[in-house]
């Protein structure tokens, strides 16, 4: 029989086993902690993550649907104006028509034949790269030294010939311009009126259902007209980034209405130094978050707000071109008319025909010896004849 050949083994003893417990309960002791933390780390970390990771999401489809819906390739196609809206189109004409009539009688027209006709050229084909589809009236306006524009519902644009003077050029006016086309466009007039409408049915409601509804009836009028003003603040936005759409697609160049928007913010702050020489004026500014407040109550959103959104805006929404147009001759001729119908006429005039305008007359050092005047005291005895006279 074959010898069987037996391997010892050799087993640990009980008593090795109780000698490494310290040592393996000390180790696990300082070893705990940290490995709890590691395992609990991404479960507590895990909730503000993919919180985060979702807002980053619904951003990035807010934005994908914002960049479709102004695509700039597509003005015409875009549903500029679409939406919840009382009026309908012949409403929202008649509208329009109406104020058009009140400002036709309470204003000065510009009747220049050129003047008139450039400026209809120019905004019509400003309507021609816009969302609107509706027919323009184009009409100049003289209501003072105030650079402005008024877009109507139903297709109604009134230039001011102050706006034309204070252009540099061309591409500013039609900034500006465009900025108006947009809101009628968008129909951001009727739209507004609807809110407000719909506020006051909301409101009356709420009066019928007792004292609860009286109270709701009370948040709703404090809550109403900053949704309204809210609205307003949009609007104003929306014309920016549509107008300089329809300026660049038109050809002229975007920048522009940055400009016109920097000449304004610069009115603003002349008015904010004015304001600040009232008594008592400074007293605001102490009024706790009287910025916020100001900014909530306000139609309107901050000119340097605006310019900054619109320099985003540009970058964002309009590829980049060679060329725009900048300024034209005709621009500059319009111009130059405009200047030459405001400025004073010096005339003649004896001394029984009364003070009636600007008169050019001469001194008598003029007469008795004109060769020994310095250069220029004629001039200096005109402007201070004009400034005597005027006052």
């Amino acid at each position: 029989m074959g010898s069987r050949s037996v391997v010892a083994v050799e087993t640990p003893c009980p008593a090795s086993l109780f000698a490494l417990r310290p040592w393996t309960c000390l180790f696990l002791v300082f070893l705990a902690p940290s490995m709890l933390a590691a395992i609990e780390a991404p479960d507590s970390a895990g909730p503000a993550v993919r919180a985060s990771e979702t807002q980053k999401t619904a951003d990035s489809r807010k934005d994908e649907k914002k960049l479709e819906k102004y695509d700039v390739e597509r003005i015409g196609e875009r549903g500029i104006g679409h939406g919840f809206n009382f009026y309908s189109r012949k409403r929202e004409h008649a509208l329009g028509e109406r104020l058009a009539l009140a400002l036709d009688h309470s204003t000065k027209l510009v009747t220049d034949p050129l003047v008139e006709s450039y400026i209809n050229r120019l905004g019509q084909k400003l309507v021609r790269y816009s969302d609107a589809d509706v027919p323009f009236t184009i009409k100049v306006i003289d209501t003072g030294d105030i650079p402005r524009a008024y877009g109507l519902p139903g297709g109604y644009l009134y230039v001011d010939s102050a706006l034309i003077l204070s252009a540099d050029g061309e591409a500013e006016l039609a900034g500006v311009m465009a900025h108006e086309i947009a809101h009628v466009a968008a129909r951001h007039a009727t739209r507004a009126l609807t809110r407000r409408d719909l506020s006051d049915v909301i409101g009356s409601m709420a009066m019928m259902t007792g004292p609860a509804g009286m109270g709701i009836a009370d948040v709703g009028g404090i809550a109403g007209p900053l949704s309204m003003k809210k609205f307003s603040r949009d609007a104003e936005y929306e014309a920016d980034l549509l107008g300089i759409e329809y300026a660049y697609a038109a050809g002229y160049d975007p920048q522009a209405l940055l400009d016109a928007l920097e000449k304004l913010h610069a009115i603003e702050l002349q008015r904010a130094a004015e304001l600040a020489k009232i008594p008592g004026y400074h007293l605001v500014s102490h009024v706790p978050f009287h910025h916020k407040l100001a900014r909530g109550f306000s139609n309107y959103p901050l000119t340097e707000e605006r310019i900054e959104r619109l320099q985003s805006e540009i970058a964002t929404y309009l590829p980049t071109r060679g060329n725009y147009i900048i300024d034209t001759d005709e621009f500059q001729e319009v111009k130059a008319r405009l200047l030459s119908s405001r400025a004073p006429v010096l005339r003649r005039h004896n001394p029984g025909d009364g003070n009636i305008g600007p008169v050019l007359r001469r001194t008598e050092s003029d007469f008795n010896s004109p060769s020994t005047a310095p250069a220029g005291s004629n001039m200096r005895a005109v402007a201070q004849t004009l400034v005597s006279n005027r006052r």
